[in-house]
């Protein structure tokens, strides 16, 4: 078989800064910018570390240690970025939202140094994220992706991104991602029917964004692919 585009769909990762995938140059000026938010950061954790446990104190370290992980997870330091969230639900900040990105940088660092217990840790907070919030579709995308590659299981995680695509048609990564795993398991015909379906919707939306443009590009070679396959060409 050949290779299927994917338009934004990468295996462990959610894409989350400029770049796409996390992988900016090191030249990047938006990285120095966060070098330096990072640095006033720290300062500011370490001026609220060291007030008495009063006022606004914890809720403060809770917001601050968030952000300071969002500053790290948009670098791809994950060991700072798994270390950031943790303080921040240390802290009481427990929202949906930071067991999502926790789990996003548990799952890439997992990913990358073949850590079982990561990957275990990145289940945990994707699922304590769908708990608090049922409806957060990065959530539970970021679920059926470790469940699939990371776990291996890839029959539930096709049922678990079947059921976000039947939440919601506009959410065009979870199809081309759905399409995806149809293939990888040699269902081509499903597949097609996945990619025909989405290039119908994409063809219906109007504006002609940077983003609109890619997935009805990559929509469309997908389905080239797919039909030549099919007939043997």
């Amino acid at each position: 078989m050949g290779r299927l585009s994917t338009a934004c769909f990468i295996a462990a990762i959610v894409a989350l800064s400029g770049c796409g995938d996390l992988s900016c140059p090191g030249s990047n000026p938006l990285r120095s910018s966060r070098s330096n938010a990072i640095a006033d950061l720290k300062k500011k954790a370490a001026e609220y570390e060291s007030r008495p446990a009063a006022g606004d104190r914890t809720a403060r370290l809770g917001q601050i240690y968030y952000d300071l992980g969002m500053k790290y997870l948009e670098d791809g330091n994950w060991d700072q970025a798994v270390a950031s969230f943790e303080k921040s639900m240390e802290y009481g900040k427990k929202s949906a939202a930071v067991h999502y990105y926790a789990a996003v940088s548990y799952a890439n660092r997992g990913k990358e140094l073949e850590r079982e217990e990561d990957i275990r840790r990145a289940e945990y907070h994707y699922r304590q994220a769908t708990a608090i919030n049922p409806d957060y579709l990065d959530a539970h995308y970021g679920l059926a992706i470790l469940v699939y590659y990371e776990k291996g299981d890839t029959a539930t995680g096709t049922g678990m991104m079947e059921r976000i695509v039947a939440r919601s048609r506009t959410y065009y990564r979870a199809q081309f991602a759905l399409g995806k795993f149809y293939y990888e398991q040699g269902r081509p015909e499903k597949a097609l029917s996945v990619y025909e379906s989405l290039h119908s919707e994409l063809e219906k939306k109007t504006g002609d964004s940077a983003l609109l443009k890619e997935y009805r590009e990559q929509c469309a070679e997908n389905i080239r692919q797919l039909m030549k396959e099919l007939s043997g060409n």
